[in-house]
């Protein structure tokens, strides 16, 4: 997966493939405070314009193979020594789903993590945005040497820290996790990306199990209820300025 991650980027710069990724995260908080946390990314348009400028080979050769593949994370967290017993338990519950399919011009990943309370909601955010789930160990095969989080949403995630309890869910700026990403030579495509205006959907969905008192982001949308919170941005924007993107929310 990572060697199909680190192909895609690149590509999406040198041939202006705006709008071609789309990634929707939905956080579901239930009365008790239990719930789940899913991320969806869809990179099928992504696909299609591919096959035009790449042979099936060709795409073969950076790894993009078919699979249809479940991972179930009971089966494969015990097996990494690297994390901690609290991580193990936090991500014992999820599973993750990939489809990769050429002629199909699909490909797909979902990730779907069950929570039992808030304060493990914030731990499982923290575990997705460290790295955790990029240990190669975790996929096997579809981790190369490395390995990286289907979606590679760590990095992005990992600027921010997010806290939810009950009656509050925030997500802010961390400025030294954010220099030190800005400082990696690994982020200069990104930075062109930026600069060249591509687009990267980025959509937040937040079921909360009360109306929301208030919400301080301009971007955020309620729902008829004001129990759901709907946030949609460019991700690649966060290069720009990743603070309007921070959220408080009270409900």
């Amino acid at each position: 997966m990572k060697k199909i991650l680190k192909f895609i980027l690149p590509v999406l710069i040198v041939f202006g493939f705006a709008g071609c990724l789309d990634i929707n995260e939905n956080v579901e908080v239930k009365k008790d405070g239990s719930g789940q946390l899913v991320m969806d990314m869809d990179m099928s348009q992504m696909m299609e314009m591919l096959q035009n400028y790449m042979s099936k080979e060709d795409m073969a050769k950076k790894g993009m193979q078919k699979m249809d593949t479940t991972i179930f994370m009971k089966d494969v967290v015990d097996t990494v020594s690297t994390l901690s017993a609290e991580k193990k338990a936090l991500l014992r519950p999820g599973q993750i789903h990939i489809k990769m399919d050429m002629d199909a011009k699909v490909f797909t990943t979902h990730m779907q993590f069950p929570y039992t309370s808030q304060a493990n909601l914030q731990k499982l955010y923290g575990a997705m945005s460290d790295g955790s789930l990029g240990s190669a160990k975790l996929f096997g095969g579809l981790g190369g040497d490395q390995g990286a989080s289907p979606g590679g949403m760590d990095q992005f995630n990992g600027i921010y820290d997010f806290t939810a309890k009950d009656g509050l869910m925030a997500k802010k700026v961390n400025e030294e996790k954010w220099k030190a990403l800005t400082n990696d030579p690994q982020m200069a495509q990104v930075k062109q990306a930026a600069d060249m205006g591509m687009e990267v959907s980025y959509t937040t969905t937040i079921v909360l199990p009360r109306a929301v008192k208030s919400v301080d982001n301009p971007l955020a949308k309620l729902s008829d209820d004001k129990k759901t919170v709907t946030l949609k941005y460019n991700l690649i924007d966060v290069f720009k300025d990743p603070k309007q993107f921070d959220y408080k929310i009270e409900y």
